[in-house]
């Protein structure tokens, strides 16, 4: 993680450079709400519709308010996609334990060090 706004530190929204910086709530509330999308059926096979990420933008704005945009919310996504992706890959990896109750991928120390390399 780059930055202590991206695990809930600091302050969100526009940064010195005009970055927009997404805190840890921020994020799980756009999860959730993208999950309430595909639970009612809405998400397509290639993924969000503009409106449905225009629609997550406006709830994110209206409860943190905040100017927030569907690109904002559609880049947001596509970087937690590559952390799964990443994960989703690693777990599928032969000798590769997933701790439950942690959350977590576990690999020995030899294996965790050729695997990083990597990532």
């Amino acid at each position: 993680i780059a930055n202590m706004d991206e695990v809930g530190g600091g302050v969100a929204g526009q940064g010195g450079r005009g970055a927009f910086h997404w805190t840890a709530h921020m994020s799980a509330f756009m999860l959730r709400k993208m999950v309430e999308l595909i639970a009612e059926g809405v998400k397509t096979d290639k993924g969000f519709k503009e409106v449905q990420l225009n629609q997550d933008a406006s709830n994110l704005s209206d409860h943190y308010g905040l100017d927030i945009r569907g690109t904002q919310v559609y880049n947001h996504l596509r970087k937690w996609r590559s952390r799964w992706v990443c994960i989703s890959r690693l777990k599928d990896l032969s000798g590769v334990l997933w701790d439950d109750q942690n959350k977590m991928v576990v690999l020995e120390e030899e294996h965790y060090m050729g695997h990083a390399k990597t990532i």
